[in-house]
């Protein structure tokens, strides 16, 4: 079983570096969370997947085989855009709207396609 996160399978380990460091420094400014324990928590998320950390505008999240709901049918969602816990999908191949779905629903479906628009806002020298 490997232990590859998808952003290392999607990015490669040198650029997941780069994506993690900043993820941690937001924890510690916004939840003042020691780093270390900012560095297990995003570690832990990144290798699980998690939409709560990994979501950005541009990506491509397919639904899981073994998903069930939120919404079945919509093989793919492109993401269009992020406001904290919600997000505006596009179904990925379809003409129907724009869809508001909340960021939890990701959960049923797995990050495919990457993009990383996300600046390092927190940057420290």
């Amino acid at each position: 079983m490997s232990t590859l996160s998808i952003v290392d399978r999607l990015i490669g380990p040198e650029c997941a570096a780069r994506v993690i460091q900043p993820l941690v420094r937001e924890l510690m400014t916004d939840d003042l969370l020691p780093e270390t324990v900012a560095y297990r928590i995003v570690c832990e998320g990144v290798l699980a997947g998690d939409p709560w950390l990994l979501a950005e505008p541009g990506q491509v999240w397919a639904l899981r085989p073994d998903a069930t709901s939120p919404a079945p049918g919509h093989a793919a969602l492109v993401i269009v855009h992020r406001d904290t816990d919600q997000l505006t999908v596009e179904l990925e191949d379809d003409d129907e709207p724009r869809l508001q779905i909340p960021l939890c629903a990701l959960a049923a479906y797995e990050l495919t396609s990457w993009c990383w628009m996300r600046d390092d806002t927190h940057h420290t020298p």
